[in-house]
């Protein structure tokens, strides 16, 4: 009995323990949401975030629909192909690569498209005293050449150019802050504030300083020069940082954006390229083979027909055709004509003449040959001189005279 009124007991202990145990937790938690609400507070926080879409691939698209709106219809491309066929010569085209990719008939297609109004602006890769630069076609014969500022910071000779992003907004301290550089308008006052990578200037050749209609510039040199070249203008920049996203929306960088498509009365399209790998191997063949792409196409598509297998029923085979002896017989002299044995042909039938007149006329074989010739004039009543003709053993090659005296021969043989 003491046994089972321990057992009984047990349970009732264990269900007050756990009955504690969720009290405490409950009071633990309690106390946290407390202390949080009490030491903390609600704020916003905005968390930068990369662009997405298109945005993330062209760095120049808030440029184009800024212009596309202006009435300046833009449009961008990733591939320099497009340079194959250029747009009239009120257009403006920008292109903001290396150039690496254009090929020497392009380049030159760019220059005549310049001369005859067209407005380039292009941005300058390569430093002029650098000794490893390849030189840029465009920029180094109209005479704009791109150094770099030297500083204790910077690596000489390099042509590298590293993203310029302006430093945070700070408006109670600017002092560490580049200079901005200016340019200058006759129809605006003040002139435009703009702001570039301060490690590169351009400078240009007496004879370009006289073609220069643009210049902006601070205290580390010239950044954009625009200059006449024939009809045209060419415009070129240390960086082009100020037509992209976010930039363009800093200083004064879209009015000069608008500014530089319309300058020289330019109210055409604006072309940004900004694309600059080289095309696919299936590309460059579409792009300037492709009327050998369409030959091969057609001449694989009739292969292809002949070779593929025939719909329907088996056609029957042609009857044999029915020849005479004397076909087969025709066509064994012409080839042995042919093989050069017609000496052979005419020493044949003169044995078979000879051997006829031995069996009907033993004594033929034992006469004198002018004997023989008038024994088978009286005979066959053949001339004697075609019965000599065609006796003589000479090579005749002429095919008129082999059939003639193959024809007299036969005729001796049969009036026998």
């Amino acid at each position: 009995m003491l046994e089972l009124v321990r057992g009984l007991g047990e349970p009732r202990v264990s269900e007050r323990s756990q009955g504690t145990r969720v009290a405490i937790a409950l009071s633990l938690v309690a106390a946290a949401v407390a202390l949080f609400f009490a030491t903390c507070q609600r704020t916003e926080v905005i968390v930068p975030h990369d662009y997405e879409g298109e945005a993330r691939r062209n760095p120049y698209l808030a440029a184009e629909r800024m212009l596309t709106r202006m009435g300046m219809p833009a449009k961008s491309f990733d591939d320099v192909g497009v340079l194959e066929s250029l747009p009239p010569e009120s257009a403006t085209i920008i292109i903001p690569t290396e150039r690496q990719s254009l090929e020497a008939h392009t380049t030159n297609a760019l220059l005549n498209w310049v001369d005859a109004g067209g407005n380039l602006v292009v941005v300058s890769w390569q430093l002029w005293d650098d000794k490893k630069r390849s030189g840029d076609p465009i920029l180094d014969p109209i005479g704009v050449h791109q150094f770099m500022n030297k500083d204790d910071d910077s690596d000489e000779g390099t042509d590298e150019k590293i993203s310029f992003v302006p430093a945070a907004d700070d408006e109670d301290d600017d002092s560490d802050e580049p200079p901005l550089a200016d340019a200058e308008f006759p129809d605006r006052d003040p002139a435009l504030e703009l702001r570039f990578d301060q490690r590169f200037r351009l400078e240009l050749t007496d004879d370009a300083e006289k073609e220069l209609i643009v210049e902006a510039g601070d205290d580390a040199g010239s950044h954009l020069v625009t200059l006449r070249h024939g009809k045209g203008l060419i415009t070129a920049l240390s960086d082009d940082y100020f037509m992209t996203q976010p930039q363009i929306g800093d200083y004064d960088h879209a009015e000069m954006m608008y500014r530089l498509t319309r300058l020289g009365g330019h109210r055409g399209p604006v072309w940004f390229v900004y694309g600059d790998r080289f095309p696919s191997p299936w590309s460059w063949l579409l792009r300037n083979g492709w009327m050998v792409a369409a030959s091969a196409g057609v001449l694989l598509f009739v292969w292809l027909w002949s070779a593929v297998r025939r719909q329907g029923p088996i056609l029957p085979d042609p009857p044999a055709a029915q020849r005479e002896l004397m076909e087969h017989v025709r066509a064994a002299g012409r080839l042995e004509w042919r093989r050069g044995a017609a000496h052979a042909l005419l020493s044949a039938v003169r044995a078979a003449l000879f051997a006829r007149m031995r069996e009907r006329h033993p004594s033929f074989h034992a006469a004198a040959p002018s004997e023989q010739v008038a024994q088978l004039e009286s005979l066959s009543g053949v001339p004697r001189a075609r019965i000599e003709e065609a006796l003589a053993f000479r090579d005749d090659r002429d095919p008129s005279r082999f059939v003639t005296k193959v024809a007299v021969l036969e005729k001796l043989r049969r009036s026998l």
